[in-house]
């Protein structure tokens, strides 16, 4: 039963997770894929737990009868999910254009997403700022948005979350373009209209081999809600 419990649990945070994906364009098929098939899972091995439950309790009280043996699973069933499927995120999608050119090595920011949900963390929401990156240089580089800072038009700095991040960034060798999310949790959120710019730096090494010439890359983004 312990184990059931356990599987059953990382069922259902693959499901939140995969809920969360499904608001950014770039994992919105990946979280597709992944949200029903967590979402069964997950309730069928609390049915199992359940139906283990009725089992037991049968074999030391026989004359449980067959209405109460309906009451006793009927919450494990229906009771799981509400709490995902009442869950309402409110999401604004900026598209933005925003680029900058250092040492023949081109950064974009195309797209920032503002999301309004209560996370397990205590933060009520997130933003997604979506990075593209093409080095045309003849050397390969390092840089690191998904290490980087974000500063909100509500005053809140916020460090970036490697964790959700999508892993684009780091070493980008000679010729390559890359892009991806990146994540920054926001402990204050009421309305995702409450921001309307935000602020994001991040180091940027024009030759991963040495550490001289760092930059600090510095994106003013505002835009109407």
């Amino acid at each position: 039963m312990i184990i059931l419990g356990i599987i059953a649990t990382l069922a259902t945070f693959v499901f939140i997770t995969a809920l969360i994906f499904i608001f950014f364009e770039k994992t919105k098929k990946i979280g597709i894929q992944i949200a029903p098939i967590s979402l069964v899972l997950a309730l069928s091995l609390f049915f199992i737990m359940g139906a283990l439950n009725r089992e037991s309790h049968e074999s030391k009280t026989e004359d449980v009868t067959a209405a109460t043996e309906r009451n006793t699973d009927e919450p494990s069933i229906e009771e799981e999910p509400i709490d995902y499927e009442d869950e309402e995120d409110d999401t604004i999608h900026h598209e933005v254009d925003w680029s900058v050119k250092e040492n023949n090595v081109e950064f974009s920011i195309d797209q920032v997403s503002v999301i309004k949900q209560d996370l397990e963390s205590g933060d009520q929401g997130m933003i997604g700022v979506h990075f593209i990156i093409d080095n045309k240089s003849n050397k390969d580089i390092t840089t690191y948005p998904a290490q980087g800072t974000l500063l909100t038009s509500t005053r809140e700095q916020i460090k970036a979350n490697i964790a959700q991040s999508e892993h684009f960034d780091g070493d980008i060798m000679s010729g390559a373009k890359t892009d991806g999310f990146v994540v920054f949790p926001v402990k204050n959120l009421n309305n995702p209209e409450d921001i309307n710019s935000v602020r994001v730096k991040w180091n940027f090494y024009p030759d991963k081999n040495t550490a001289q010439g760092v930059k600090e890359l510095n994106a003013q983004l505002s835009f109407i809600s």
